[in-house]
């Protein structure tokens, strides 16, 4: 990496040049004669060449020192579009935006305000990485996750709350019909539930009965399924109760394909974060992102 004394020389040289001669390289800089002069001296020893052919009365530039000269002109012009690049991304969004985001979640409430914003900045590209696991943003180059339950490590990251994922209990109206609807936890363990596989075992329930004491209920399932997009549609055609984030049953709610049962059993819920890391400056492409994600969740989730 080039040493700031070298910066200083080089700057000194260009400015020596461009003012036709150290002293009025040295007002502009608002350094000594000297100060330039010994700069500019440095510098050809380190380059082992002589940049200016010097008299008592004039200051030119040798072969050397012209063909140094342009190269540091090509040069600083570099650095100038380069800071104006970052000015401009300073006031318009855009560059990658790198995402990471619940499978299920994500795709349903995540993307839809991100597809909003990537329509309205054309320069921001968005990278959305889908999966159930808590990424390392430092690690993995990530601007924001969205993370459902611990946010992470609070001294590396800073979070903000989207929502709540709240668990229910739901059926389809036929099957209430046929079955009965459960009014107590004793009465819903005489029904067929659509279980959730996970590591190949059959998620229990954990709910809470009618004085508010947690039970922890594994009820009969004919179907268990590793997907919870499968257990929604298995409901939805009344193959029994499922349990189910609200965010996910939300559709299926208002259209009455599925009704709630024994509402408020199954608990608290779990806080729904949007995450980034800590630092002293925020990109103008993540800052309009978070924006954009808490505009389209707060005050109310669009599925409560």
């Amino acid at each position: 990496m080039i040493s700031s004394e070298r910066l200083h020389a080089i700057r000194a040289f260009v400015q020596a040049v461009q003012a036709g001669g150290f002293s009025r390289a040295a007002e502009q800089l608002g350094l000594s004669r000297s100060t330039v002069g010994k700069a500019v001296a440095r510098l050809e020893q380190r380059l082992q060449v002589r940049l200016f052919q010097r008299t008592t009365r004039s200051l030119s530039l040798t072969d050397e020192g012209q063909l140094f000269y342009d190269d540091c002109l090509k040069a600083l012009a570099a650095l100038e579009a380069a800071e104006n690049q970052l000015a401009v991304r300073a006031q318009t969004p855009e560059g990658r935006l790198r995402v990471s985001l619940p499978v299920l979640f994500g795709q349903k409430w995540v993307m839809p305000p991100l597809l909003a914003l990537a329509d309205r900045y054309p320069k921001l590209h968005i990278e959305a990485l889908f999966s159930n696991r808590a990424a390392d943003l430092a690690e993995e180059g990530i601007d924001l996750a969205v993370r459902i339950g611990s946010p992470g490590d609070a001294a590396a990251i800073t979070a903000r709350q989207l929502g709540e994922q709240r668990q229910i209990l739901c059926a389809a109206p036929g099957y209430l019909t046929r079955q009965g609807e459960p009014s107590t936890l004793a009465e819903l363990l005489q029904h067929q539930a659509i279980g959730l596989l996970r590591d190949g075992r059959s998620q229990p329930w954990h709910l809470l009965d009618e004085q508010g004491k947690a039970q922890r209920l594994s009820l009969p399932a004919r179907l268990r399924l590793g997907n919870m997009e499968a257990v929604l549609g298995a409901a939805c055609v009344g193959q029994g109760v499922a349990m189910l984030p609200r965010w996910l049953a939300h559709d299926a709610l208002t259209a009455g394909t599925l009704r709630e049962v024994l509402p408020g059993s199954c608990g608290a819920g779990l806080a729904i974060n949007v995450v980034w890391l800590k630092g002293t400056g925020m990109p103008l492409r993540v800052r309009v992102a978070i924006d954009a994600l808490l505009a389209a969740f707060t005050p109310q989730a669009p599925w409560q």
